[in-house]
């Protein structure tokens, strides 16, 4: 090849380097390569993850010839020219979707500016939306992709009956643990839904560590046939075998279940590299450490090039801590953190304490806890409500379990697991991480703004949602020693100073002309910018309070003390529930005729970088202080 991809500056430091959707389409002119259309989409996908700041890397490096293979199959030699783009094509686990845009942008759905609006506000989201034109359907909550792929096979046959299209959906290895998969399959078989192809990117890795560690998902060909599909295996790194056995299956009268063997982080060696005994896969998800990301798009553009390139050793030494598989990333102080360290504490001092993790225990924090007391630790993998039920019966059993999953994943997928539970009159702790509006850069399948209003729903569930390491510490306390189940909602941000609480309440700063009431870190540290910008530009003074329990009425002592002011602002990171607005105003209104206003989400949230979500919803300190300042 004699050209270069081209670069573009974001922000601060090096600009990025990209394939333009031209030079892809000069390359398959001049190659006739299926592995090198998609070597060039493997640097849009790391150059689009750099310039968002974060994503999902591995399984984007991993699935990036199944995908290409997929357009090929579905829009024959012109499929960059957009043939076939009107036949259904997605990705179920949704967390490759770098990938899936950067597919999109080769076959001309996507403009080469919009590589660089991942995560961002506006632009292409965190897991793929439908808000995209040309993606079929939102994916990012595991498990779904055969029940919608079904749904469009059949929506395909009312349409026009003659019509047989293939329908082709991927799914990850990791994600087959998650029940509704195998719930999918029978009813395809029954249905004669012959058009439907699922193809596993089986690159046997998941959050932390090899699938096989985590949820052994047994002899799948025997489970597909088990269930009446068609079995396929082939090399998913290489093109041309998918696109082979793609061509195989539709020749098939039954669904197939194609298993493809790729490696994660395809295309990039110390990507690639992950022993026996690994623990901690460091690319799984995350923008690269910018010395990283020049070696990474050095081996990918020689790659289109036909070249071997060589990586200087020197910047890349082995001790650099990205390639270390059995130490966990460092990480900023945070509530996640503080957890990670209290958990160990809290079984250390009661032996009847179980811990629960739903493949996350890097990002809910019971990492260390499963190698301290590996004999009171569960990996469950991406099944919470095989989680959720296995805790109900250790509660009956006297144990104290303490279920870990994101806030959105155990409450929606396990209400009916929580409320069965519920009705036992038994203590267990849930633990929701990733709770709220942000991290934001995901997209709503990742953002926790139901989970409020569905446990405050869960008969004697307590919810909580602490700031700082007493808030936490008298969380966890309240629990532990509750008859009944308690739900404990984490953010993940840096925790505020830790100060006297009294039954959760807290005074964060001192003022005299209005109050603002806030629970977890994010909106707390929100109101005490906004209390401080109030002071200085407006010269009004701005008490600041945190509730740590949020579907309890406040001591009355602070009942007290906001009654001395006309107006409270209730800041709430979740979507309207029965919870502290709704408990403050009401106590409020009665006695002294406080005004209460509420300032906080509705709706579905938006996606992209914190500081932009923020302002969006009017919860940035500016838009805060300017609300306050309206209502006066």
């Amino acid at each position: 090849m004699n050209w270069e991809p081209l670069s573009k500056g974001v922000g601060t430091g090096k600009p990025l380097s990209y394939w333009s959707r031209d030079q892809i389409r000069g390359v398959w002119a001049a190659t006739g390569s299926l592995k090198t259309v998609a070597d060039c989409c493997r640097l849009n996908s790391v150059t689009a993850i750099q310039a968002a700041g974060s994503g999902h890397i591995g399984t984007s490096l991993s699935s990036l010839d199944i995908m290409v293979a997929v357009r090929r199959f579905l829009g024959g030699e012109s499929f960059l020219d957009g043939d076939g783009l009107h036949k259904i094509f997605f990705s179920s686990k949704g967390h490759d979707a770098p990938a899936f845009y950067s597919v999109m942008h080769a076959c001309g759905q996507l403009d080469d500016d919009d590589i660089f609006t991942l995560r961002r506000l506006g632009g292409l989201p965190g897991h793929p939306e439908t808000v995209t034109p040309g993606v079929p359907t939102n994916t990012g909550s595991l498990g779904m992709g055969i029940s919608k792929a079904k749904g469009f096979v059949k929506a395909q046959r009312l349409k026009n009956p003659a019509l047989r299209q293939p329908v082709v959906v991927m799914l990850g290895d990791g994600e087959l643990n998650e029940g509704q998969i195998w719930e999918s399959m029978p009813g395809a078989v029954r249905d004669g839904y012959r058009e439907l192809t699922a193809i596993v990117d089986a690159n046997q890795i998941q959050s932390d560590t090899w699938v096989e560690g985590t949820l052994p998902m047994g002899d799948l060909r025997k489970r597909a046939e088990g269930a009446g599909w068609a079995f396929l295996e082939c090399d998913g790194n290489d093109p041309e075998a998918v696109l082979a056995a793609l061509t195989e299956a539709e020749s098939l009268d039954s669904p197939v279940f194609l298993v493809a063997t790729t490696v994660k982080g395809s295309g990039v060696p110390w990507m690639e590299a992950f022993p026996d005994n690994g623990e901690y896969y460091k690319f799984h998800s995350g923008a690269l450490d910018p010395v990283l990301y020049a070696a990474a798009a050095k081996l990918l553009i020689a790659a289109v090039g036909g070249e071997s390139p060589v990586v200087d050793s020197q910047s890349l030494p082995p001790t650099r801590p990205e390639f270390d598989p059995l130490t966990p990333r460092t990480r900023p102080e945070s509530m996640l953190t503080l957890w990670e360290r209290m958990l160990t504490e809290v079984m250390a001092r009661n032996p009847q304490v179980i811990a629960l993790d739903g493949d996350l225990s890097y990002d809910t924090g019971t990492h260390l806890a499963r190698k301290e007391y590996s004999e009171r630790y569960i990996q469950s993998g991406i099944a919470e409500q095989d989680m959720v039920s296995m805790a109900g019966t250790l509660a009956l059993s006297g144990f104290a379990p303490i279920v870990h999953s994101f806030a959105t994943f155990l409450t929606m997928r396990a209400t009916e697991q929580i409320f069965n539970n519920a009705t036992e009159y038994s203590p267990i702790i849930y633990m929701g991480f990733l709770a709220g509006l942000v991290p934001s850069a995901p997209g709503f399948s990742h953002q926790a703004v139901t989970d409020v209003g569905i446990m405050s729903t869960i008969p004697g569930m307590r919810v909580f949602e602490p700031s700082c390491p007493v808030d936490l510490a008298w969380s966890v306390e309240q629990a532990l020693t509750y008859g009944g189940p308690s739900f404990i909602r984490m953010g993940g941000l840096t925790p505020l100073e830790g100060v006297p609480v009294t039954e959760g309440w807290a005074t964060r700063r001192v003022g005299r002309d209005v109050a603002l009431v806030a629970s977890g870190p994010l909106l707390a540290q929100q109101a005490v910018g906004c209390a401080t910008i109030l002071e200085e530009k407006y010269g009004k003074s701005a008490a600041v309070f945190t509730m740590a329990e949020l579907t309890v009425t406040p001591p009355p002592s602070a009942m007290d003390a906001l009654q001395k002011f006309s107006h409270v602002f209730v800041l709430e990171n979740h979507n309207p529930a029965l919870a502290k607005f709704e408990l403050l105003r009401q106590g409020l209104a009665r006695p002294l005729g406080t005004k209460v206003t509420r300032v906080g989400l509705e709706g579905v949230p938006a996606n992209g970088q914190a500081e932009e979500v923020l302002h969006h919803h009017g919860l940035d300190v500016e838009s805060l202080a300017h609300a306050v300042m309206q209502s006066e």
